[in-house]
């Protein structure tokens, strides 16, 4: 087994320290480490993939600052002290309970030592060049490693104990149950009853904004540039699992383009990944439009766009049911494409005219869309006609089709997927 399988299997004895740079070494101790705490901390039970991801990244983040603190050759150094609240709130807003801090805490203390004490203690050797540590590094180590993991443990219980506070206030823990009560099918109507327990009325229409965030804070804010970009006080904001937020906006009627378009602007703006579905209305609307935020987010993947942050069902709802087979549609658009699909300028601006002019209809609304005289719009009809073939307009509805699919994959995803070149051509 070499160094790197070694280590990321949790056997870091089998690493020497002068074998790897300090901070390779320590990177590779802190993975084992954290997975350590993970797992006997928190066992699978208490959550899915999501949750162990990011408690993963959070113990990470604290193991690393002992570790870097007990590696300097300075006196004691300070405890990061917001990762250990985020760690507390985080913890205490999945419904984790306090006694887990604590083991997280002291499980990763233990293994740290222990994980030192197997390779001699070489990670900490001042000289380098895989020498022991002395003694009384290795007191000073160990003493700065069990102070800064009491002064951690405490500021995340906390932090764990004002954030239950204020859960256990607003109801927030009911209201996330019911949420994915009405999102599993459990409430066929909207009671009276119901919207009492929530909190939020069903009626009307719903916009669902999906929000990747690492704590409540982070979503709340998120969320509020929504509200504000809609106008739409009536909100609901639950966490769905351990990244993922869920928040519904909710009106008598739906919103328009114009506002929508506010929405989409005023969540890109905010630096976090969101998804929205909707407008739907009525309990089963509710429950469509999280369904629509989430098929967006799961596309996200799959479509082809240039680090976009916000995306909005309405604007791909085509392509998530074209896409479930991304092989069988990149075919289909290559074949209707023909030349046209090939990743050059030329190509590209072809494309973009002849989908404009496709979705309007005139040639004079095209060449105000895009900027271009009407002159360069004929031109280049005429040149996708010698590409299609002059009863391309008999295709339109399958044109219009291919070239969603080519603008969501980008030419060089659907030619490779359709067998047409390979990622490196």
């Amino acid at each position: 087994m070499d160094v790197m399988e070694s280590t990321r299997s949790g056997d870091v004895s089998g690493a020497p320290a002068g074998a790897l740079p300090r901070s390779a070494w320590l990177d590779l101790m802190v993975d084992a480490v954290a997975t350590a705490a993970v797992e006997e901390a928190c066992p699978e039970s208490a959550g899915g993939a999501a949750f162990r991801n990011c408690l993963t990244a959070l113990v990470r983040v604290h193991v690393q600052v002992m570790a870097l603190t007990a590696l300097s050759s300075g006196g004691r150094g300070a405890v990061v002290e917001e990762p250990a609240r985020r760690l507390g709130r985080w913890l205490a807003e999945q419904r984790v309970p306090a006694p887990t801090v604590k083991d997280l805490y002291w499980t990763a203390m233990r293994r740290m030592l222990d994980l030192w004490s197997e390779t001699q203690w070489r990670g900490l050797a001042a000289a380098g060049g895989g020498a022991a540590a002395s003694g009384e590094l290795v007191t000073r180590a160990t003493r700065l490693v069990m102070d800064l993991t009491e002064e951690g443990k405490g500021l995340a219980l906390a932090a764990h104990e004002a954030a239950t506070a204020d859960l256990l206030r607003g109801g927030n823990p009911r209201r996330r149950d019911l949420v994915l009560e009405i999102l599993d099918g459990r409430h066929p109507k909207a009671t009276f009853a119901l919207e009492a327990d929530l909190g939020h009325r069903l009626s009307g229409s719903h916009l669902c904004v999906l929000i990747r965030a690492d704590d409540l804070a982070g979503a709340q804010k998120v969320f509020r540039a929504a509200q504000a970009a809609t106008k739409i006080r009536d909100g609901l904001l639950v966490a769905i699992d351990g990244t993922t937020w869920a928040g519904w906006l909710s009106r008598p009627r739906p919103l328009d383009a114009g506002a929508l378009g506010a929405l989409r602007e005023a969540l890109a703006g905010t630096g976090a990944r969101t998804a929205i579905g909707g407008p739907r209305t009525g309990l089963d609307g509710f429950r469509r439009a999280h369904q629509e935020a989430r098929r967006a987010e799961d596309m996200r993947s799959v479509l082809a766009l240039d680090g976009e942050l916000c995306l909005n069902f309405n604007d791909f709802a085509l392509e998530t049911v074209l896409l479930s087979d991304v092989s069988a549609a990149s075919a289909f658009a290559a074949d209707e494409l023909g030349e046209l699909a090939d990743r050059t300028p030329r190509a590209a601006r072809i494309r973009g005219t002849l989908f404009a002019w496709l979705s309007s209809g005139s040639q004079t609304l095209t060449a105000s869309r895009l900027g271009i005289h009407e002159n360069t719009v004929r031109l280049r009809l005429a040149t996708a006609a010698d590409a299609l073939g002059p009863d391309f307009t008999d295709r339109r509805i399958e044109l219009l089709t291919a070239l969603r699919l080519h603008r969501a994959l980008g030419a060089d995803r659907l030619l490779t997927a359709a067998g047409l070149a390979t990622p490196d051509s």
